[in-house]
């Protein structure tokens, strides 16, 4: 058996299109020899919906892929190749939002603050290092408003965006501030919600759009599983290559255990504004029901969205909302790839994300004050 291993080699690429054939070990050892090809794979990274953790994980396994981030970008690669797989991490629209707008506040350094001023050049930026350092005189506007306009809390924002708020115009404006939560879901699946765009989609580009959810989860510690969605994504893009199942087998059978430095540098790549090493430097005020609600309302679209990537048959349920109608075919299969528990357990997520607000976005219970 170790003689049939040794002589199965690996087919990857280098960063600069140089084909190799390794054995496993030395795959392995060479960190700059991928598996795929960057320009078929394309990651739409999410701010604040785990994008750090998948591409992470996508970089440990060896996957060539293109990032997007923190805004989309809609190109020809893309509409007539030879980008044909896309992956997308899809967060609950309103836990995405209150993420993105504590991770932003506490980014700027506040009054009295002890943290390091970031200056260029520094090797510790404060998106990886929170806890010590923070942006000074960068991005004043954004920090004006999180800091002074809302005071660091996220329901002055959500509530100001009800629809009988005499401040909704100018929060909405606001809002677009906020970098990670400036862009919705549908601003970044435009091109295949939009008919007009992707009709101009040809037969050698997008073919295949992956979900990668992360949803709290009852029986799980009220935690995700995108640390196994993103690992059964792993085995489905492999499949993709060129690799045959041999292959694959031992390619896993021989992928070094993270070291200590590598966990650590996961756990900054989560970018948490949660962690107990940050917790206290921004107040965490727990959204209340009412800015829920607004918030809920206020990404409609995006809950529309998500019910319409589920199947039509079986999740009948949660009339309140409606799916979007007309969008691509792409986007009813986003769950429709690798084992059956995958398959099943992605849907159970964006079906828990449209549960979790249903009851907000009924209209015929009148305003959110009401509700």
């Amino acid at each position: 058996d170790d003689e049939s291993e040794a002589s199965l080699l690996i087919p990857c690429t280098t960063l600069n299109g140089r084909s190799l054939f390794l054995n496993a070990t030395q795959f392995w050892k060479r960190r700059g020899c991928l598996i795929g090809n960057m320009d078929s794979l394309r990651f739409f990274h999410l701010g604040k919906g785990g994008g750090g953790t998948i591409e992470f994980i996508l970089k440990d396994y060896h996957v060539a892929f293109e990032r997007n981030h923190p805004r989309p970008r809609f190109d020809l690669k893309l509409l007539r190749g030879p980008t044909t797989t896309l992956l997308i991490n899809i967060r609950d629209p309103v836990d995405r939002f209150v993420s993105a707008f504590k991770w932003r506040a506490l980014l700027f350094c506040g009054k009295d603050d002890t943290r390091v001023k970031y200056t260029k050049g520094n090797k510790r930026p404060p998106h990886i290092y929170p806890d010590k350092v923070c942006y000074g005189g960068d991005h004043q506007e954004e920090k004006q408003m999180l800091h002074q306009d809302f005071q660091y809390d996220p329901n002055l924002l959500a509530e100001a965006l009800c629809e009988d708020s005499p401040d909704f115009e100018t929060t909405a404006e606001k809002l677009k501030l906020i970098a990670h939560a400036r862009y919705s879901l549908n601003d970044w699946l435009k091109f295949l919600v939009d008919p007009e765009m992707y009709s101009a989609i040809g037969p050698k580009g997008i073919r295949k759009v992956m979900a990668l959810t992360t949803e709290p989860r009852v029986g799980n510690n009220h935690t995700s599983l995108l640390d196994w969605h993103t690992q059964q994504a792993i085995l489905e893009l492999y499949s993709y290559s060129d690799l045959n199942d041999e292959q694959i087998e031992l390619i896993l059978k021989h992928k070094p255990q993270l070291s200590e430095n590598k966990k650590s540098a996961a756990d900054k790549k989560t970018h948490s504004s949660t962690s107990s090493s940050v917790a206290n430097i921004v107040d965490p005020h727990p959204l209340r029901k009412l800015g829920e609600c607004c918030l809920a309302r206020f990404f409609r679209d995006d809950y529309r969205l998500i019910k319409a990537m589920l199947p039509k048959h079986g999740f009948e349920n949660f009339t309140e909302i409606s799916p979007l109608q007309n969008v691509h075919p792409l986007l009813n299969s986003v769950c429709s790839w690798g084992s059956d528990e995958q398959r099943a357990s992605c849907m159970a997520d964006l079906e828990s994300m449209i549960r979790r607000r249903a009851g907000f976005l009924d209209n015929s219970l009148g305003s959110c004050k009401n509700v």
